[in-house]
């Protein structure tokens, strides 16, 4: 399938965006579907030429194609050992292995802002090319190093890199395969990732989900926690860190941390660790809960609910896969009369039959279709020129929730404008602008006169 990757066939895949950069967009399910075949490795030559011919392009998104450790290779040796303006790069689940990887991060033109390698069996040997990666190239702020079949002591290597660098979204999601055969000391890692909050002066996102941490682990983490002054987004979701946990992470949330959003979905909660949960809610920064598919009832959801009225607002709230009574489905619905919660932000829908309230699921939360990069129908939709909007870090409302793979909350308001910090900024350089062009007309006269 190289001659159909010729160029126009890849303008077909970039997407445009306001700032007019492009996204190249390959992604191999949906390539399967539309050409029947994915990206090989023979088919890099093509693309690497396409991304040489085109410096425009600064988002590269290859995700479940087959062009393996040759495919990198020749991409590295042909795109990134030269000058080049991509930002970022995903190549989950590409069978990426040492080699590939060896090549990739001894690359000498490398300016990425993410990296997502989750999903390539790179093993344990390949553990010191991702730190290198992460060494080398001082820009990145965003590692996906999920699902990478490390050992204890490989990640122990890549986290003392990360402790002093400059990595802001950390994903390291079941990094370590477990299984019955083989274990790994959890109580060793949670100790390793609290070392990393006390040193790291940059992590805004962690997620370390599929670790099986419990309680115990969780109170290790907290030594971390404590210290950490940056942390926005503490994703600890498919774990088993149970009602234990949940009352360690009341009492880190009652000194009122600097933690925005937290995933605790899939963790074996009851109402006891719910009601837990209430009382440290009041005092916290959370305006993102994810509490969701967890084993509360009624009487720990009605507790929860009766905290979210607090100085900071609660935005996102997710709590489908828990048993709704007819307690919490009314204290739910008050709740969305009122407009203590959004319909739109909530995975919960509240419905009457025979006069008797039900709950049902609401699908809001696709975080993880948009991290796996599942395609929405299941098929791919009508091939043309998407356009991407940018979003201005001064645009209004105030952002008061931007993560990845969730949408920014409140969405941009574009009559609002910008922060009056920033009018002020623009208004004062037009100002200096007039006031040197007078300066420099005033000075030509007195030329021309003398």
């Amino acid at each position: 399938m190289a001659h159909k990757f010729n160029e126009d066939f890849l303008n077909l895949f970039c997407e445009k965006n306001s700032d007019g950069t492009k996204n190249l967009r390959l992604k191999g399910n949906e390539l399967q579907q539309r050409i029947g075949s994915r990206v090989k490795a023979k088919d890099m030559h093509c693309i690497a030429n396409f991304l040489n011919a085109h410096r425009e392009i600064t988002r590269l998104d290859l995700s479940y194609n087959d062009f393996g450790d040759k495919g990198l290779m020749i991409l590295s040796d042909e795109y990134f050992s030269r000058e080049n303006d991509l930002l970022h790069i995903n190549i989950m689940h590409c069978d990426i292995g040492v080699e590939g990887l060896e090549l990739f991060s001894c690359s000498e033109c490398l300016h990425l802002k993410s990296c997502r390698l989750n999903g390539n069996k790179i093993g344990s040997r390949g553990a010191r090319f991702i730190a290198q990666l992460i060494d080398r190239c001082p820009s990145l702020e965003y590692i996906d190093i999920a699902e990478t079949d490390q050992t204890l002591e490989s990640i122990e290597s890549i986290l003392i890199v990360i402790e002093h660098s400059t990595i802001k979204v950390l994903d390291i999601s079941r990094i370590i395969p477990n299984s019955y055969y083989t274990k790994y000391n959890k109580a060793t890692l949670a100790d390793d990732l609290s070392v990393v909050l006390k040193l790291n002066q940059t992590l805004v996102e962690l997620h370390v989900q599929k670790f099986e941490f419990d309680g115990h682990d969780v109170e290790l983490l907290l030594s971390g926690l404590n210290v950490n002054k940056t942390l926005l987004v503490l994703d600890l979701g498919c774990n088993a860190i149970g009602d234990l946990g949940m009352e360690i992470l009341s009492e880190w949330l009652k000194t009122r941390p600097s933690c925005r959003a937290l995933n605790v979905s899939s963790n074996d909660i009851h109402d006891s660790g719910a009601r837990a949960l209430s009382f440290g809610l009041p005092f916290s920064k959370l305006r993102f809960l994810d509490i969701s598919n967890n084993n509360i009832g009624d009487s720990g959801l009605v507790d929860l609910l009766n905290t979210l009225k607090k100085f900071c607002r609660m935005r996102m709230l997710f709590l489908w896969g828990n048993k709704f009574g007819p307690h919490a489905c009314h204290k739910l619905d008050r709740m969305l009369e009122s407009k203590v919660l959004e319909q739109d932000y909530l995975d919960i829908k509240i419905y009457k039959v025979d006069e008797k309230l039900h709950a049902a699921y609401y699908p809001v939360n696709h975080y993880k279709h948009i991290y796996y990069n599942v395609m929405d129908h299941g098929c791919p939709v009508e091939l043309k020129i998407k356009k991407n909007k940018i979003i201005d870090p001064a645009a209004l409302p105030r952002e008061l929730l931007n993560m990845s793979h969730y949408g920014r909350y409140p969405p941009v308001d574009e009559s609002l404008g910008l922060k009056k910090e920033v009018q002020k900024v623009c208004k004062s350089e037009v100002e200096q602008k007039e006031v040197n062009d007078v300066e420099q007309n005033q000075f030509s006269m007195r030329r021309k006169c003398n």
